[in-house]
């Protein structure tokens, strides 16, 4: 039995083929945009036969792109299991079916208990996907990536399988340098594609080991805001001040989402994680399902720009480069949630602030939403619903 390869951190950095003469450039378009129409027809045939297996393509499907479009087999294989990839990632996004549905379209015979927002009824199925962009995976058959000389960084020679015998001297970037400095490895295989403003580059990825997991320190919330930023329940606040550059945003401003995640990146670098185990976060993926209509055009610009996505991912990447464990919890009504009687009302919160109806408590609205986030860590509840159902009195 083949022994399985060790699972690395990955990280991807994106290089832009400026200095290549035009018939290369032609050669290395043509080569990407041939592999786009190749994986999507993959992509129509794996769909039409419902195969949504994690398996490598049969020969048989293999050599039908070989006699269809005249490629090597090798690069058959490898834009296949792309494709495989797409088709997966697609099916695995749908939500299931069958039982589940069933018990949500029985009419109960008592009023049913309130439940949080992710019990309700959701699609069943994904549309087929449409392979939009033109970028292609070259693994070390078809590409090997050199140091350079002299102005170039580093010399990526495509030595044919399929892609065009060439060679294409790069220059390197700053955050390129960077991650290799801090021990990182580059890897063999990089990713070759066709920006929308129609130009070319190449994604180096750069490879490390995993550290081991934190054993020691602190297990800290965070509540992720559109006005208020990062709030963290140790006191620790950033991303503020991407709330008030966003007001000043015009309707025909371009590259504001840019600007916007410069400003998360660099407000990420700010905060302190020498002391923490563990960051419990909000699933906020499906937050914004479900409100079309429900704000103005105006606060609806704004609001796209809460990147609330971008900053999860920003922030997974930091924890997994430091063994931080990283915990997911149900965003509902942490924020109304008083943690020291224990007892949920709407009326707690008030805008920004939080009054406990109950027993008097006040906070910051957000603050308080990461300390619900950090105690539903600790003790290992899911969410406030099955916090409040444990009729769990006092905390230690």
């Amino acid at each position: 039995m083949a022994a399985r390869r060790k699972k690395v951190m990955t990280r991807a950095y994106r290089v832009f083929l400026n200095d290549l003469n035009k018939i290369k450039k032609k050669a290395l378009k043509e080569f990407t945009i041939r592999c786009r129409d190749i994986i999507q027809y993959f992509v129509d045939l794996f769909w039409q036969r419902q195969d949504f297996s994690g398996k490598l393509a049969d020969l048989f499907t293999v050599h039908k792109a070989v006699k269809k479009f005249g490629i090597t087999t090798r690069l058959a294989q490898a834009l296949a299991k792309q494709a495989k990839e797409i088709v997966c990632s697609q099916r695995n996004g749908a939500y299931k079916s069958g039982r589940h549905l069933a018990a949500v379209g029985r009419q109960p015979t008592t009023r049913p208990e309130r439940k949080p927002p992710e019990t309700a009824p959701q699609k069943t199925t994904k549309r087929k996907p449409r392979v939009r962009r033109h970028i292609v995976t070259l693994f070390y058959h078809f590409v090997t990536i050199e140091q350079g000389q002299g102005s170039f960084d580093w010399v990526v020679k495509f030595i044919g399988s399929g892609a065009p015998k060439l060679i294409a001297p790069v220059k390197s970037t700053s955050p390129l340098n960077q991650k290799l400095a801090q021990g990182w490895s580059m890897s063999k295989t990089l990713r070759l594609g066709i920006h929308r403003n129609g130009r070319l580059y190449i994604d180096f990825l750069v490879e490390k080991d995993f550290p081991p997991k934190r054993t020691t320190g602190k297990v800290v919330g965070m509540d992720s805001n559109y006005k208020n930023g990062l709030v963290f329940s140790d006191g620790q606040t950033t991303g503020d001040s991407l709330y008030k550059r966003t007001q000043e945003f015009a309707k025909r401003q371009k590259h504001t989402k840019t600007e916007a995640k410069s400003m998360i990146g660099a407000a990420l670098k700010q905060i302190d994680f020498s002391q923490v185990k563990t960051i419990v976060v909000e699933d906020l993926k499906k937050v914004k399902h479900g409100k079309r209509g429900t704000f103005s055009r105006v606060f609806n610009r704004r609001l796209s720009h809460w990147l609330y996505k971008y900053s999860e991912t920003l922030l997974l990447r930091k924890c997994e480069e430091l063994g931080i464990e990283v915990i997911r919890k149900n965003p509902w009504k942490t924020s109304q949630f008083c943690r020291l009687c224990f007892k949920w009302d709407r009326r707690n919160r008030r805008g920004d602030k939080f009054s406990c109806v109950n027993c008097g408590h006040c906070d910051h609205a957000d603050f308080n939403a990461s300390k619900n986030l950090e105690l539903l860590g600790l003790l290992g509840f899911s969410g406030i619903h099955d916090l409040i159902n444990s009729k769990c009195q006092s905390f230690e």
